[in-house]
């Protein structure tokens, strides 16, 4: 009984160092998702309105309600009433620092949208 046992768990240790094929599958349905150049932000305010230029001043171009996930695009630092703040740009508008979050890649806004609890 000793050598049976003995025989089968060194038969299972043996296969399981058996080299499986199995082809590694890559998601490659958005190619941008992981790109270290792009960053992503995540709009944190309720509504959040969106301006044609970069400050408060700029006509107000489209809104964006909390949780959307944007491409950033582009980035400027303006001088105001209090102080330099930081706007992002984006396909649609300008966002200020403020009503955004921003992630290194597009898995972590998804999943900071995941825990705001709002799709």
């Amino acid at each position: 009984m000793r050598r049976f046992l003995c025989a089968l768990a060194l038969c299972a240790g043996l296969c399981s160092c058996v080299r499986q094929n199995v082809p590694v599958q890559f998601d490659r349905s958005d190619p941008l998702a992981l790109n270290p150049e792009i960053r992503w932000a995540v709009v944190t305010d309720p509504y959040a309105a969106c301006y044609a230029d970069a400050g408060y001043g700029a006509a107000v171009a489209g809104h964006f309600r909390r949780g959307a996930i944007l491409q950033i695009i582009g980035e400027r630092t303006v001088g105001g009433d209090n102080g330099r703040e930081t706007w992002y740009a984006f396909e649609e508008g300008w966002l200020p620092q403020g009503a955004v979050a921003v992630y290194a890649n597009k898995m972590r806004a998804q999943t900071a949208v995941k825990e705001l609890g709002v799709r």
